[in-house]
């Protein structure tokens, strides 16, 4: 009985793929307009997701990620990026090293990390494909 039990929480610790539809896939606080052959994957925890994006080539292919709950490992702590529909952005730093961004709507957060981001103002143009706004939110509650 034990190995059946070892097998299933195995299967349930492994990435599966989330819903995508009309471009995209909802990350909670955000919509999430998907590049191109951009593949994706979620680990689900107890009361947030991670959401792991990458390139067409392979997993190191600008890879990124967003998560999305409400107690991030990161603080955004550094200066704001940009503030729309009612989110903030601000850089993420720990020990004075980049650590991405972090979104902030109320109690919800979403840390946006990975090899596309490098801290500068060009990280804002990224940010084009994300839609914080009440569209945003409708196609989320499509899926």
């Amino acid at each position: 009985m034990l190995p059946i039990l070892l097998l299933l929480a195995v299967v349930a610790d492994t990435p599966d793929a989330p819903p995508i539809h009309d471009g995209g896939i909802c990350a909670g606080l955000s919509w999430v307009h998907l590049a191109p052959g951009e593949k994706i994957s979620v680990e689900r925890g107890p009361d947030f997701k991670v959401f792991r994006f990458h390139g067409p080539a392979s997993e190191s292919d600008h890879w990124w990620g967003v998560y999305f709950g409400n107690a991030a490992q990161v603080r955004g702590n550094g200066p704001l990026l940009l503030r729309r529909n009612g989110v903030t952005v601000r850089r993420a730093t720990e020990d004075g090293q980049f650590r991405g961004y972090l979104a902030k709507k109320g109690g919800w957060q979403n840390h946006f990390f990975g090899s596309v981001f490098n801290g500068s103002d060009k990280d804002r143009d990224f940010f084009d494909r994300i839609d914080f706004s009440s569209k945003g939110q409708a196609l989320c509650a499509k899926g």
